[in-house]
């Protein structure tokens, strides 16, 4: 059976990699774990689902959703905010026989791919050197590639007077991305390392898991 990874591995093990203070167990950890949901989490999964929706009128997103998270954007937000008409796919790519890559995308057109992301602080360089746009533009045989990053001013940890968790936009900004000359080999090189160790780790956390369970 080939081994199925997530896209947004990549640039988990690449960054853990680089990291001299990070071992390899707390990389795996980071890579493999089964984590509880982070409030960051939860409220990034909300928004998306209310674009993938369409629900993007103000009366729309300032409507709690069924975990109370609701969003507000500015009378002077400026730019373009582009839903698609598919949205939420999941696609595989097998880069090698028995190595797959799985991703989600968040809305595609006939001409690019669209990505979602909400955010505390817009990290141009991060989005740029990012592994994510790079394998889903090779996964889709795609040449243009776009974030939407939605800003926001910081997350409610505790609700309201009426027990929502209101969630302030703050700044949107777009960045296009255009696949190039080699970048499917790119992809290729850190997913076969990526496989590789996740045959020895993955199996560790596997292993772990049923002993704690017979225990």
């Amino acid at each position: 059976m080939p081994l199925r990874l997530s896209v947004t591995m990549l640039d988990t093990y690449v960054h853990g990699m680089a990291n001299e203070d990070m071992s390899s167990e707390q990389l795996a950890h980071e890579l493999f774990a089964r984590k509880k949901p982070s409030q960051a989490m939860r409220v990034g999964t909300s928004f998306h689902r209310f674009l993938e929706k369409g629900q993007l009128e103000p009366q729309l997103l300032a409507t709690p959703d069924k975990y109370g998270f609701h969003f507000i954007l500015p009378d002077d937000l400026s730019g373009t905010i582009e839903l698609g008409a598919i949205r939420e796919q999941i696609h595989e790519w097998p880069v090698f026989d028995n190595v797959v890559l799985v991703g989600k995308i968040d809305a595609e057109t006939p001409a690019k791919l669209i990505d979602h992301k909400l955010t505390a602080r817009f990290d141009h360089e991060r989005y740029m050197d990012s592994l994510q746009w790079r394998a889903y533009l090779a996964m889709r045989g795609k040449a243009h590639f776009t974030y939407q990053v939605f800003e926001h001013s910081g997350l409610p940890t505790e609700p309201d007077a009426l027990g929502h968790y209101p969630v302030f936009i703050k700044d949107y900004h777009r960045l296009d991305q255009y696949a190039y000359a080699g970048m499917q080999d790119e992809i290729r090189d850190v997913a076969r390392d990526l496989a590789e160790f996740a045959r020895v780790w993955m199996a560790e956390f596997r292993d772990s898991e049923i002993r704690g369970k017979v225990a």
